[in-house]
């Protein structure tokens, strides 16, 4: 519900309590009894001198309130800025051009006008500058917060406009400050309605007294000269008041709804959340029951944003705020604490899997389909559940067990709700221990390094190339394979600056190896979906190969079917630049997924890589049905197929029986340091099939 809805919802109940007996009937009145000329004169003097100083006053008062309502306006938008800043930064630091930066320059150079008019005043916009002693200590502490905006994002705009990359911790630290300021100007914002309601209350006393002398003389004047004259007199300057009243009742309510609710969606904030929490709380306190409090975060929100655009995303926003209160009680709490994030307050259960219950119901209502702006979108949750007092005596507490259990939901595929428990804080606390350690690895370049698995031709006996596999060497918890931190990256967009360093490493290695002589081999480079929806994979590839020096038709990018189905014109339009750009493409893990035909046929596919589990029991008749099926698809379709996983001999021969001759796994070579897969290939190009077999597995 939008604001200006809850505004009209709010003006429009109980309107006799705004117009009962403020109006009287127009009386008929009589001629007035001949009096000299002179009373009336001095009466009619006395009355106009009156309802000149009340429409002063009351003029006055008005336009004092407007200016209010103008600086609650403006501190309300510096709030907004400073939320946008943010946001620009976030999208410079994932590379999102120049729009960004014009973004994060407008707002940053609004951000700082308005300070500035706000903290000394400009009457040109409506602002005064005659602040309290109150709202200049409350500026005081704004300032060093919006100092430190202002530097960390002029500081990142630089950076983006010298085309340098916008480190991560800057942005963090952006965004840390600007939840510092956005607090403080909250308080600032409570103080001005405070103000401006006092000033209220002292025009009502004032506007009473005039009032009341007013009445005194149209009395005198009734008993002496014209009782219909002051009658009329009155009954205007009452319409006036009680337009005046109405259109300051109607500011008031405005600026308390943007001090409390989230002007979007019309949820409540984060600032009223608390409050609710901490209530919900202290009653279950008191009269027992159960507090249960979700964490929700729409899945892949993002990618919503950067690929229909910020009005699309907030249209989106609008609607789930919409199914989500249609799926709780008028007695629960539904609020809008930021970005893509819920927070539900579910109150007077008895029983822990009402939440659960409570949960799916929004999971349901979720994913159905939206219509916006002529399209039909997707979106999921995930929901995290802590509950009063189970998990936690505070509010504070509960919100940080629910966000756990929010992540732990995501980890679990995304689309479902996750209950807090104490594992789950320790895994947490691993999690965060892997990301600190990724982080810093990636920064220092020299924890991680790449292995290479060889992949070959049996009906040859060459080596084809090799597939590029990371692998982090942890200073405490030593090697970590790519199953462990992978999925870390993932969920925290390390994955992109990870993958260009694969990326950049892969070629160069390849580049230093045909420069020795090793020729004709290919490299493998495995591809994320979030490199995928990032939009410039195509220019991070371009950049590697350039810097290397590397032949493009010597890499290959492989990707999983689940990537492509993510967003399957951006993953055809990649493709297809790839493909131009004479880069090879393979489909990673197949037949794991969920590929339809029309993708391999419609899609720039070199090659097909049979996963894995398919191959471990090829030698099974049945089970050798799929990969039959898969080589048999591939040749009909003119793609190549390699199976990956191949272990035995007996594998290698029944994969042979059915046409397939180019394989990757152990019984050839497990992934080698770089320095060994030059004497590997040397060894293979004595052109005997039987030379590729491992000798480990020989013995």
């Amino acid at each position: 519900m939008s604001p200006d809805r809850v505004l009209e919802r709010q003006a429009n109940a109980a309107p006799e309590e705004r117009t009962a007996d403020v109006v009287p009937k127009r009386p008929t009145g009589r001629a007035a009894p001949q009096r000299p000329s002179g009373r009336y004169v001095v009466a009619l003097s006395a009355i106009g001198l009156l309802a000149i100083a009340s429409t002063f006053l009351t003029s006055a008062a008005l336009s004092r309130q407007e200016k209010d309502a103008g600086v609650i306006n403006a501190a309300s938008q510096q709030v907004i800025r400073s939320r946008q800043i943010t946001e620009a930064a976030r999208e410079l630091e994932v590379g999102n051009g120049a729009m960004a930066a014009g973004v994060l320059e407008d707002s940053l150079n609004q951000l700082a006008v308005t300070h500035v008019d706000l903290r000394f005043g400009d009457e040109d916009v409506g602002i005064p500058g005659d602040l309290s002693e109150e709202l200049e200590a409350l500026y005081d502490s704004l300032e060093p917060h919006y100092a430190d905006i202002a530097n960390r994002a002029s500081g990142i705009l630089i950076l983006a406009e010298a085309e340098l990359e916008v480190p991560h911790e800057q942005v963090e630290l952006l965004a840390a400050n600007a939840e510092l300021y956005e607090t403080a100007m909250g308080s600032i914002i409570f103080r001005y309605q405070t103000e401006a309601e006092a000033r209220v209350a002292n025009l009502r006393v004032l506007e009473y007294a005039l009032l009341s002398l007013t009445i005194v003389v149209l009395i005198m004047e009734a008993l002496f000269l014209f009782r219909p004259a002051a009658s009329e007199t009155k009954r205007k300057w009452e319409e006036q008041l009680a337009t005046h009243l109405e259109e300051r009742e109607d500011d008031q309510r405005r600026m308390s709804f943007l001090a409390r609710f989230d002007p979007l969606t019309g949820l409540i904030n984060r600032f009223m959340f608390s409050d609710r929490l901490q209530g919900a709380i202290a009653r279950a306190r008191r009269e027992g029951g159960l507090v249960a409090l979700m964490f929700l975060d729409l899945d892949e929100f993002k990618a919503v944003n950067d690929h229909y655009g910020h009005s699309t995303g907030d249209e989106l926003l609008q609607q789930v705020s919409e199914r989500l209160q249609e799926a709780v009680r008028e007695s629960d709490t539904v609020a809008r604490i930021g970005g893509d994030e819920f927070t539900i307050v579910l109150e007077g259960s008895q029983r822990v899997e009402d939440a659960g219950h409570v949960a799916t119901k929004m999971l349901r209502a979720l994913e159905v389909p939206y219509e916006i702006g002529g399209r039909t979108l997707h979106i999921t949750a995930s929901i995290g559940i802590s509950l009063y007092p189970i998990d936690g005596q505070d509010a504070d507490g509960l919100l940080r067990d629910a966000d756990i259990a929010m992540y732990s939901a995501k980890s679990a595929g995304r689309n479902t709700y996750q209950y807090f428990t104490p594992e789950l804080r320790e895994q947490t606390s691993e999690r965060l221990f892997l990301i600190d350690g990724l982080r810093r690895a990636l920064e220092s370049g020299r924890e991680l390094n790449l292995l290479y698995q060889p992949f070959v031709d049996m009906a040859t006996g060459r080596v084809l190339g090799v597939e590029a596999l990371a692998r982090w060497h942890h200073p405490e918890l030593g090697l970590v394979y790519p199953n462990r931190f992978v999925p870390v990256a993932e969920e925290t967009d390390l994955i992109i600056p990870m993958g260009e360093w694969v990326l950049h490493e892969a070629c160069r290695q390849l580049k230093e190896w045909h420069d020795e002589g090793i020729a004709d081999i290919t490299v493998s480079v495995n591809v994320s979906s979030r490199q995928l929806r990032r939009g410039n994979l195509v220019e991070s590839v371009d950049a590697a190969l350039q810097t290397a020096g590397l032949d493009p038709r010597y890499l290959e990018i492989e990707l999983t079917e689940g990537t492509l189905g993510d967003d399957t014109e951006l993953a055809r339009r990649t493709l297809e630049r790839l493909r131009t750009l004479g880069v090879n493409v393979s489909i990673d893990d197949f037949g794991t997924g969920y590929s339809s035909l029309s993708y391999l046929q419609h899609f720039p596919i070199d090659k097909l890589k049979i996963d894995k589990s398919f191959i471990n029991e090829v030698s099974d008749t049945t089970s050798s049905a799929l990969p039959a099926a898969i080589i048999g698809l591939a040749k009909s379709l003119n793609l190549d197929v390699i199976a990956e996983g191949v272990e035995t001999q007996e594998q290698m021969r029944q994969l042979a029986e059915l046409g397939c001759y180019k394989m990757q796994g152990f019984l050839f070579s497990r992934p080698l340091a770089a320095t060994d897969v030059g004497s590997f290939i040397n060894d293979a190009f004595k052109g005997d099939p039987d030379s590729l077999i491992s000798e480990d597995v020989i013995a």
